[in-house]
């Protein structure tokens, strides 16, 4: 690969030039490209922000399709953090270059197990209601359909919304999965798609799946060369990467989870119409006639034990009111019934482990049952595994300087039940000595990376430089966007300030702010918030007056999230209230979305145990955990919130912030310095409307 080839695809005049009408040269697209070129040949690391509009996909894909070209014994994966963004890749932006080059590389879509329907479940539970699925409009019938039409399997692709509960019955799932012993084998979509990855030059997966295959790897002492969750691989591009210090530390997490194992020995123990469980399936091939009901026995205490336990823990989170805690050494006293409770729920874990694998052990099974015996193995290990986190936790005495926490989940039905939690306090050496490192060149890439601080804050928190002697590159290259013309930046001075402890007057002037800045707009509207419930009370209160003037008012939670963008991106006089998420992957140009309203700077909650312990752990060396940890990680999610507005060089809009702390607190400048400069006059509450109105439709009048 020469960097010749580099400059025939993205220089003036180049292929992407003769190949898409309206194409732009973007320097910045271009500089990229020849830095993943560099790194190719050289090895190494990138970190590159590539602001909007860069066309930061083609400049990595294009090089990792010109180097499998060349080593086609290599193999490059492409981890995003988001689903649409992964698809986007697959589905159109690789398309659309083995267009434009006129060559194609094999390139696979990998995404976890759990994304993938499985069509022996799904049969399993058709055959379970024959009445029900004879209705068109039953879920159910509904996916039976679509499994006879879809090529990938894949719940993303879904074009309505499927319940949770429902995807859960039906989605391939390591504890039922019967390999390739499965009479669906050859169709499966999860295998399938497995197949294609090992053959492919370019995966395209996401950051879960990285960080899981990481895990793997480093438990199991698999190097790169060899298959792990991922095949083999030594070359890595990561996208959206702002999000990897997240994403890692929830797969350097362990965890022991309820509801996890009761649905585990659901699927061992109970019985269908049309569908028998693993024991009762087997016993009539076992050498023992009690071991079988010994299983069911040690079933029923283990499920007895894990009850006791999550009625002590719900009851404890409580009397903290709270959902999630921190739990400190000094606590420990009083956790004496908890560790009593605990080390109960180990040992019947263990018993029931140990049981399960004397009981297959001893079976005779017929060829076609040898499927269930193995699964039934692997639920024995995962059994046993399912506790370790619990043990780890109650030995006190072995505590290290990790996370310990108490989270308290609340189910759609209602239910309570609580999560115990191991997280790593940093993952930094994780990453540099699990992933980084071990590889021969990875580009990290963003639209928000730096912070006026030449990446120090994000590369210190996820474990480079290496130092190790490899090139190790950084660029930034700022959108091409016109901010100056086409965005006006509003940030009422007058808002009254949000109080944790009073905060209905902030939600009452958010609800009567954003009414007046929608009418304004004549909807075209994307509102974020930092919280559901403050989300559920504006959207709630706006409702009926948005719908009445015929705005189209789409909430987060009462619909998938592709499905709510899908609606959002077809009404253009729409406006869709999210959180979280939402403040990222959406990318809705042209008039669609001219209106993005911040209601509050996105600070994690000083409740968040992991982030609380990592901002104590730096006040605790002399440092501010604020200034170093809080500041920087809220600057760079509202760069991704600001940067929803503008996603062409023709796009205009407003972005509204309500949160005054951004120009009356001195880090607030810094906050705004980190944007995109754009049009932003002095506001006041009352100057919102006149201004929207004049910069969306009277100035070019």
């Amino acid at each position: 690969m020469k960097q010749s080839d580099i400059y025939d695809i993205f220089d003036s005049g180049g292929l992407l030039s003769k190949q898409f009408v309206g194409y732009e040269f973007r320097e910045g697209q271009l500089e990229m490209s020849l830095i993943a070129t560099d790194l190719y040949e050289h090895g190494g690391i990138g970190i590159i922000e590539a602001g909007t509009g860069i066309g930061k996909s083609f400049a990595y894909l294009v090089p990792a399709v010109l180097h499998a070209l060349e080593h086609d014994d290599e193999r490059t994966v492409v981890a995003t953090a988001t689903i649409n963004l992964q698809k986007q890749l697959f589905d159109k932006d690789i398309v659309q270059l083995f267009s434009v080059m006129d060559k194609e590389v094999p390139v696979a879509l990998l995404m976890g197990r759990n994304n993938y329907l499985c069509i022996r479940r799904l049969q399993e539970l058709r055959d379970s209601m024959p009445l029900a699925v004879q209705d068109p409009d039953n879920p159910v019938a509904k996916l039976i359909w679509w499994s006879s039409k879809t090529e990938t399997g894949i719940k993303a692709d879904v074009t309505w919304r499927i319940g949770s509960e429902l995807w859960q019955e039906v989605c391939s799932d390591v504890d039922s999965c019967f390999g390739g012993a499965c009479a669906f084998a050859k169709d499966c979509f999860f295998l399938r798609a497995r197949r294609k990855a090992a053959e492919a030059n370019i995966i395209i997966t996401n950051h879960h799946l990285l960080f899981t295959d990481a895990r793997s790897r480093s438990d199991d002492d698999i190097p790169f060369t060899e298959e792990a969750v991922l095949p083999a691989y030594q070359r890595l591009v990561i996208d959206e990467a702002h999000n990897i210090e997240r994403n890692a530390t929830e797969f350097f997490t362990i965890t022991y989870d309820s509801r996890d194992i009761l649905r585990m020995l659901a699927k061992i123990a109970r019985s269908r119409r049309y569908t028998k469980g693993a024991i009762e399936l087997l016993s009539p091939f076992s050498q023992d006639n009690d071991i079988a009901g010994t299983v069911l026995g040690e079933i029923s205490n283990f499920t007895e034990a894990i009850g006791l336990l999550d009625t002590w823990l719900v009851s404890f989170m409580q009397k903290q009111q709270t959902n999630a805690l921190l739990i400190r050494s000094h606590m420990h006293p009083m956790l004496s019934d908890f560790s009593r409770l605990a080390r109960e729920v180990a040992a019947y874990g263990q018993q029931l482990s140990e049981v399960l694998q004397r009981f297959v052990g001893q079976l005779t099974v017929a060829a076609e049952l040898e499927h269930i015996v193995l699964t039934l193995e692997h639920q024995a290990s995962r059994i046993e595994q399912s506790v370790v986190a619990l043990v780890k936790f109650i030995d006190f005495d072995s505590w290290t300087n990790d996370v310990y926490w108490f989270e308290m989940i609340n189910s759609a039905s209602g239910q309570r039940t609580v999560s115990v939690h191991i997280s790593p306090l940093q993952i930094s050496s994780s990453l540099k000595e699990g992933l980084f490192s071990k590889l021969e060149s990875v580009l990290c890439t963003s639209a928000t990376l730096e912070l006026g601080d030449d990446f120090l804050f994000w590369s210190s928190r996820v474990g480079l430089p290496l130092n190790d002697g490899r090139p190790f590159i950084t660029a930034v290259y700022p959108s091409p966007f016109d901010f100056r013309n086409n965005l006006l930046l509003l940030t009422p001075s007058d808002a009254p300030a949000f109080l944790e402890r009073n905060s209905e007057p902030f939600i009452a002037y958010c609800i009567q702010t954003i009414r007046t800045a929608i009418h304004s707009s004549q909807g075209g509207a994307l509102v974020l918030f930092t919280s559901y419930g403050m989300l559920l009370a504006v959207s709630q209160a706006l409702s009926a007056d948005l719908t009445a003037s015929g705005i189209n008012v789409l909430r987060q939670g009462e619909g998938e999230r592709s499905q709510l963008l899908r609606e959002f991106l077809s009404d253009k006089d729409s406006v869709l209230f999210a959180t979280d998420s939402f403040w990222e992957g959406v990318d809705a140009p042209g008039d669609t979305l001219r209106l993005v309203i911040i209601t509050k700077l996105p600070f994690k909650v000083p409740s968040d145990p992991v982030f609380r312990a990592r901002q104590e752990a730096l006040d605790s060396t002399g440092e501010s955990g604020f200034m170093r940890l809080a500041l920087p990680e809220a600057t760079m999610k509202l760069k991704q919130g600001f940067g929803r507005l503008l996603r062409n060089t023709l796009d205009t809009g407003v972005v509204l912030i309500l949160d005054s702390r951004v120009v009356q607190k001195g880090y607030g400048a810094w906050m705004l310095k980190a944007l995109p400069d754009s049009y932003h006059p002095d506001t006041l509450t009352d100057g919102i409307s006149d201004k929207i109105e004049t910069f969306l439709y009277s100035r070019n009048t």
